[in-house]
């Protein structure tokens, strides 16, 4: 049989070892960031008014703020009038070369960069994409009827984008009487 006084030192021992911690001598209130938790911004080049000085200006003052990353995401075409003259469109060849200087700042700055494509705005859409090719966004209209009877009607199309409009499927979902004679009232 096991003694209770062996086991009243074995828990009195465990409670002083986990009782105890190391203490480090530290110089400031917080530990040093680790680079996969710092920091990371969207970065908008918009309306095609950008230059090599403004990247190069942009990058340095997020390597200052201690920011490590940025997605780099174009949003609009130029403006009229334009912001710079002359605009640098995007997907032109000029585009692409302030791309490739963005990317050779970000190196030796050491930050990183991410080149997100959107979602239409400028890059992964254009006036070649035709509304049934576009991102897609479910719609939907609500119509109630009273049950019991055979009825035919047109149901209501929903509001949508650019006239272009598709079903993809009619949901008949039965509602309880006193809730359809509170809509009533």
């Amino acid at each position: 049989m096991f003694n209770k006084n062996y086991l009243f030192l074995i828990l009195l021992f465990a409670g002083f070892v986990s009782a105890q911690e190391v203490h480090k001598k530290e110089n400031t209130s917080f530990q040093p960031t680790i680079q996969s938790s710092k920091t990371w911004v969207y970065w908008y080049w918009m309306k095609s008014a950008y230059s090599k000085l403004g990247i190069t200006a942009d990058l340095e003052a997020m390597k200052q703020a201690g920011i490590a990353g940025a997605y780099l995401m174009t949003i609009k075409g130029p403006s009229t009038p334009p912001l710079i003259d002359p605009p640098v469109l995007q997907l032109s060849p000029e585009f692409w070369d302030m791309v490739r200087w963005a990317f050779i700042e970000a190196d030796r700055l050491g930050l990183k960069l991410a080149f997100h494509a959107a979602d239409g705005f400028a890059v992964a859409g254009g006036p070649w994409i035709t509304p049934e090719m576009s991102m897609q966004k479910v719609v939907w209209s609500t119509t109630e009827f009273v049950g019991g009877k055979k009825l035919t009607t047109k149901l209501a199309v929903p509001e949508h984008y650019k006239e272009y409009y598709k079903d993809i499927a009619t949901f008949a979902i039965p509602i309880k009487e006193n809730n359809l004679l509170a809509n009533q009232s």
